[in-house]
C-alpha cells in the first residue's frame, strides 16, 4: 500500500514587484543556479488565516522567508500536527492578540516543539502556543530577539507531561521578553539559558513549575512581572556542564511574587524537580545578583533563599563551575507572610528546629574556601541585607547540617543577620541594542531554492528515469560501515565532483570536497527484508549542492509510477508496509523532512555540513561495476581522492552491527557518533544541554556517565542521569532510544521506529559498564 502525501509547494518567490515561476540554470552543472542572473530578493507582507492547508502553507513560506518579511496571522485557532520551523534573519511573525491567534499543537504527532527559530533580529508577537509536546517556542543561538505579547499555555493544568518550556531563547544575544504569559510548563514557563543581555518584563508567569528561569545567563534585567501559583516563583540558576556557565549580573526587581505553592509536577530528573513547593525567589551559584523592590508574598516554603550548588548533593565533575553564589545584594523589598507551610526534605528538616515561619531569607552559608580570609569572603563577594522591612534571616550552616550533627544536638543554624548587613555597588542596567536592517540579497540559501530543479532527472543523475538507481558516468556510488538509521529504511549513496576537482584528505571530520559537488542519498523500502529480489519502493532523493557560499540540501519525493521524483521543499509523508527480517508484516508513515528540518539536523556551528562521509566511514570494500575495491583506495585511484594514506593505515569506523568489527565500545560509540553526535556536539543543535557524543569524546561525563539532564522534560523518563554504569534501565539514554513519546524520542526528526538492534546493543553496552564509585555523585 502506498499513500504519498506531499507537502510540497510551487517555488513562488517575489522579486522587485514580480511574482515568478521557474527554474534558471548556468551552462555548466545541471541544477547550478546562474545566481548572477538571478533578480534581486524584495520582502513583503504575507496574511494567513486557519484552514486545514495552514500547516504546509506557512511552512512553505517560512522555508521562503527573504529577510525582512512580516507574516501576519489572522484570528482564529490553528491546529498543527507538526512543529515550525524558521532560519532566516530578520522575520516577524505577528498575530492579532494572545486571546485571538491561537496555534493548537494538541494533536501534534511530529516535533518536539512548536516553533524552533535560530535566524537573528527575529520578532515574534500576538499569539499563542499551546498544547506542545515539549517545548512551545525555542530560539536558538540567535542575536537580537523579541517576544512580545505571545503567551505559551498547557491548557489541561498544571500536569508532569506538559511540555517543559513556554518560551525558551538559549544562547541567544540581546533579547527582550515583554507582555508575555506563560502558564503550565513542566520545567519553565519563561526560562532564559545560557544568554547574555536579556530584558524579561511585564509578563506573567503562572501554573508552572519554575515560573521565570535565569540559568547561565549573563547581564539580564527581570522586572515588573507578576509570578504566581507556580512552583517555584522566580529562579536564577548557574548549573554546571554546560557550554556557559558562570552567568553573573542579574537583577530582579518591582516583581509581585505571591502564592507560589503549587506542588511540584516536574519529572524527576529535571534539576526544577527539587525545587521546593512554596519558593519565591531561588538564586543558585550565580554570581552578582541584585534582588530589589519586589513585593514578596504568601510563598509558603522560602520567600528568598541563597544557596550553593553543592546543597543538591551532586558530585562536581566540571573543573571551570564555580558552585557558589557570590556579590549578592537583598535590598528594599517587601515580604510578608511566607514559610508558613514548608515543603521539601530541607523545609521540613528546618521547620523541624526552627519551626514556622521559617525566616523571610534563608542563606546555606557555603561560601568558596580559597576565598576565605579570616573565614570571610571579601565584601563585594558575600551576601548583603539592607532595608528589607522586618525580614528574618537564617544561615542554615548547610556544612554542618547533616543526622549526626542534628542527633547530637550540634547543628546550630543562625538567624544573627548582623554579619550580612549593608549594601553592594548597584549593578548597571541592561542596555538592548535595535535589531539590525534586513538584507534580503544576503539570502543565498533562497537563492540556491530558486534554482533547484522541479524534477530530480533534470540533474542528470542516473540513468534512464532513474528507478533503478543506475548512475551516469561521473557519478560515482559509495556506501558507509556505520549508517544513519532511518525507520528500516535502504539507501543508494553517490557523490558528483565537478570537472578536474578532487577531494582532499582529512584523517578526522567529514572529508573536504570541492566547490561544485554534489551528495545524493536516496530512501527506498525493500518490498521484503529478507530478499531483496522482491523489489523495492524508492521513497526520496535528498540532494545536498556545495557552492562557494556552504552546503545546501532539498529532497525530492518519487512518484507512484517510481518513473520520477519532484522537488518538496516543504518536505512530505510516505504511507509504506513491508515484510521485516523477522517475516511480519510493518508499516510505517515515512517523514520527508522540509528544507529547514535538513538546516536544523546539518547545522554545525550555525553552518550547513554534511553527515557521514568521513575517511573512516568509507574505509570498507565497494563492490564497483568493474570489481571489488577499497572506496578510498579506488577514488585515489582515479585521483577523485587527493593526500590520502594507504588505507590499511587510515582508521577503520567500527560497524555497530558487526561484531567482528571492533570492541563493544568502538562499536557502540560508533553508533552515537553517526547517529547522534551531529546534533550532540558542540557546534550542533542540542549543544546546550553539554552531552558530546563524538567518537573522539573521552570524558565519560561529557558522553553522559552520571551527567544530570538539561532541559529535558519528559524525556528524562523519571531517571536521574543520562547513563548510570551496570543500570541500563535507570539511564536517560535508554528510555528516549526505545520511547515514541514525541517529547523523549531520540532522534527526535527522521525517525518513527525504534531501533531495536541498536537499543540491545546500548543496553549491553551500559549493563556492562562497571560503576566507579569514587565517580558516583552523592545520594
Amino acid at each position: 500500500m502506498l499513500q504519498t502525501i506531499p507537502f510540497t509547494f510551487h517555488k513562488t518567490f517575489r522579486f522587485a514587484g514580480l511574482v515568478l515561476v521557474a527554474v534558471i540554470f548556468s551552462s555548466g552543472n545541471p541544477g547550478e543556479a546562474a545566481e548572477s542572473t538571478a533578480p534581486k530578493l524584495e520582502s513583503a507582507t504575507y496574511t494567513f488565516s486557519p484552514g486545514p492547508d495552514f500547516q504546509f502553507k506557512f511552512q512553505s513560506r517560512l522555508i521562503q522567508a527573504i529577510p525582512g518579511d512580516v507574516l501576519i496571522l489572522e484570528a482564529g485557532k490553528y491546529e498543527l500536527r507538526s512543529g515550525l520551523n524558521l532560519v532566516t534573519d530578520n522575520v516577524t511573525i505577528r498575530g492579532q492578540g494572545h486571546e485571538k491567534t491561537v496555534l493548537s499543537f494538541k494533536h501534534q504527532t511530529d516535533g518536539s516543539f512548536g516553533l524552533l527559530a535560530s535566524g537573528d533580529n527575529l520578532v515574534l508577537e500576538q499569539f499563542a502556543v499551546e498544547d506542545t509536546s515539549h517545548n512551545a517556542i525555542k530560539v536558538l543561538g540567535a542575536e537580537n530577539v523579541t517576544f512580545r505579547g505571545i503567551r505559551t499555555e498547557w491548557t489541561g493544568g498544571p500536569k508532569t507531561t506538559n511540555g517543559a518550556y513556554g518560551l525558551y531563547p538559549v544562547q541567544c544575544k540581546n533579547v527582550l521578553i515583554e507582555d508575555c504569559i506563560a502558564i503550565g510548563a513542566a520545567d519553565a514557563g519563561i526560562y532564559v539559558g545560557q544568554s547574555t543581555d536579556v530584558v524579561v518584563r511585564n509578563c506573567r508567569a503562572e501554573s508552572n513549575v519554575a515560573g521565570i528561569e535565569i540559568e547561565n545567563t549573563i547581564n539580564a534585567d527581570v522586572y515588573g512581572n507578576i509570578v504566581t501559583k507556580n512552583t517555584g516563583g522566580l529562579l536564577v540558576f548557574d548549573l554546571p556542564g554546560l557550554p556557559q556557565k558562570n552567568g553573573r549580573h542579574v537583577r530582579l526587581f518591582r516583581n509581585r511574587i505571591f502564592k507560589n505553592n503549587t506542588p511540584n509536577f516536574a519529572p524527576k530528573g529535571n534539576m526544577v524537580a527539587s525545587v521546593p513547593s512554596g519558593s519565591g525567589i531561588l538564586v543558585m551559584a550565580t554570581d552578582d545578583v541584585e534582588v530589589f523592590e519586589n513585593q514578596i508574598e504568601d510563598n509558603h516554603s522560602f520567600s528568598i533563599s541563597v544557596v550553593s550548588f553543592l546543597i543538591y548533593g551532586k558530585k562536581l565533575k566540571d573543573q571551570n563551575y564555580d558552585p557558589y553564589p557570590e556579590g549578592i545584594s537583598i535590598h528594599d523589598n517587601q515580604i510578608k507572610r511566607g514559610g508558613t507551610a514548608p515543603d521539601g526534605e530541607l523545609g521540613l528538616v528546618l521547620k523541624s528546629i526552627v519551626g514556622t515561619p521559617l525566616p523571610a531569607i534563608v542563606y546555606d552559608g557555603v561560601i568558596n574556601p580559597q576565598k576565605q580570609v579570616d573565614g570571610k569572603v571579601p565584601l563585594e563577594q558575600g551576601l548583603r541585607l539592607s532595608n528589607n522591612g522586618d525580614a528574618k534571616f537564617l544561615n542554615i550552616d548547610f556544612s554542618n547540617l547533616n543526622p549526626v550533627n542534628i542527633a547530637a544536638g550540634k547543628y546550630r543554624p543562625s538567624p544573627d543577620m548582623a554579619p550580612f548587613e549593608g549594601t553592594l555597588t548597584p549593578l548597571k542596567s541592561v542596555e538592548l541594542k535595535p535589531h539590525g536592517v534586513p538584507q534580503p540579497t544576503k539570502n543565498t540559501t533562497l537563492l540556491v531554492y530558486y534554482a533547484a530543479p522541479n524534477k530530480l532527472s533534470e540533474l542528470g543523475l542516473f540513468q534512464g528515469n532513474g528507478a533503478s538507481q543506475k548512475p551516469v558516468e561521473g557519478v560515482i556510488p559509495y556506501d558507509l560501515i556505520t549508517t544513519l538509521f532511518t525507520d528500516y529504511t535502504s539507501k543508494y549513496r553517490f557523490v558528483r565532483l565537478p570537472e578536474g576537482g578532487q577531494i582532499k584528505f582529512k584523517s578526522a571530520g567529514v572529508l573536504e570536497f570541492p566547490v561544485g559537488t554534489m551528495l545524493i542519498k536516496t530512501f527506498s523500502y525493500l518490498n521484503d527484508l529478507r530478499d531483496p529480489s522482491q523489489g523495492e519502493r524508492l521513497l526520496e532523493t535528498r540532494v545536498e549542492f556545495l557552492k562557494e557560499t556552504g552546503w545546501y540540501g532539498y529532497s525530492y519525493i518519487w512518484n507512484e509510477e517510481q518513473t520520477e521524483a519532484e522537488l518538496s521543499l516543504g518536505g512530505g509523508e510516505v504511507d509504506v508496509s513491508w515484510i521485516h527480517s523477522d517475516g511480519k508484516s510493518r508499516s510505517t508513515r515515512h517523514l520527508i523532512p522540509n528544507a529547514n528540518q535538513c538546516i536544523s539536523c546539518h547545522s554545525h556551528h550555525d553552518k550547513y555540513v554534511p553527515i557521514g562521509p568521513t575517511a573512516a566511514n568509507l574505509n570498507r570494500l565497494y563492490h564497483y561495476a568493474q570489481g571489488e575495491e577499497n572506496q578510498l583506495a579506488y577514488l585515489t585511484r582515479n585521483r577523485f581522492l587527493e593526500a590520502a594514506p594507504k588505507p590499511e593505515s587510515i582508521e577503520v569506523l567500527a560497524d555497530f552491527d558487526e561484531p567482528e568489527s571492533g570492541t563493544l565500545d568502538q562499536r557502540v560509540r560508533a553508533y552515537l557518533s553517526v547517529n547522534c553526535a551531529h546534533c550532540h556536539s558542540p557546534g550542533g543543535n542540542a549543544r546546550t544541554t553539554g552531552l558530546d557524543l563524538r567518537l573522539t569524546q573521552s570524558d565519560p561525563a561529557k558522553i553522559g556517565v552520571w551527567k544530570t539532564p538539561v532541559a529535558a522534560g519528559r524525556g528524562s523518563g523519571g531517571r536521574d542521569y543520562d547513563i548510570v554504569p551496570g543500570e541500563p534501565e535507570k539511564s536517560i539514554l535508554m528510555h528516549r532510544l526505545q520511547s515514541n513519546d514525541l517529547a523523549a524520542r531520540m532522534p527526535n526528526i527522521g525517525n518513527r521506529i525504534v531501533h531495536q538492534e541498536a537499543v540491545d546493543l546500548i543496553r549491553q553496552w551500559i549493563g556492562e559498564m562497571q560503576p566507579d564509585p569514587a565517580k558516583k555523585p552523592s545520594p
